[in-house]
C-alpha cells in the first residue's frame, strides 16, 4: 500500500489549544482595565438620570397635588429624595461628586439642600453639579420662574 493516505483523528493539537489560550488571555488583559472605566461611566450616567427624574417628579407631583414639593439633596451622603412623594431616599454612586446651590431658607438643615417646586409652576431654583469620571460633569439647573429642569455638560 504505497499510495495509502493517513487520516488524522478529530481533535485539536496542543499547539492549537495553547495558541487559543494565549489569544484569549491577551484579549482579557486588554478588556479588564476598560471594564472599570465603563462601570464608572455607567454609574455616572445613572446618577444624572436619577437626579433629572427626581426633579421632574417633584415638579409634576406639586402640580398634581396643588402643594409645594421639595427635592432634597444630601451632597455629603450623595443621596436625594422627594418630600412626601413616591421617591424615598435614593443613594447615588459613591464615585460621583455632588454640589448644590439652592435657597438656604427652604433647606431643612445644614447637611441638606432643597429645591422647592410650587403648584403654579415656579420653584426656588437651584443648580446641582454632578461630577463624573475624568473630571467632566453635568449641571442640572432648575429655573425659578418656570420650574423647568435642564441639563448641560460641564467641562
Amino acid at each position: 500500500m504505497a499510495g495509502s493516505i493517513m487520516h488524522r483523528s478529530g481533535g485539536f493539537t496542543l499547539i492549537e489549544i495553547t495558541l487559543v489560550m494565549v489569544i484569549a488571555g491577551l484579549l482579557f488583559a486588554i478588556a479588564l482595565p476598560n471594564m472599570g472605566a465603563l462601570s464608572e461611566s455607567l454609574a455616572y450616567r445613572g446618577a444624572v438620570r436619577d437626579v433629572m427624574s427626581a426633579a421632574q417628579s417633584a415638579r409634576r407631583q406639586s402640580a398634581r397635588t396643588g402643594e409645594p414639593v421639595d427635592l432634597l439633596i444630601y451632597p455629603e451622603r450623595k443621596a436625594l429624595e422627594v418630600s412626601g412623594g413616591r421617591i424615598g431616599l435614593q443613594e447615588l454612586p459613591r464615585s460621583i461628586s455632588l454640589a448644590v446651590t439652592s435657597a438656604a431658607e427652604v433647606s431643612p438643615g445644614p447637611d441638606v439642600a432643597a429645591i422647592r417646586f410650587y403648584p403654579f409652576g415656579g420653584s426656588t431654583g437651584g443648580d446641582i453639579e454632578i461630577g463624573g469620571p475624568g473630571g467632566g460633569g453635568t449641571l442640572v439647573q432648575v429655573g425659578w420662574l418656570m420650574g423647568d429642569v435642564t441639563q448641560t455638560a460641564m467641562r
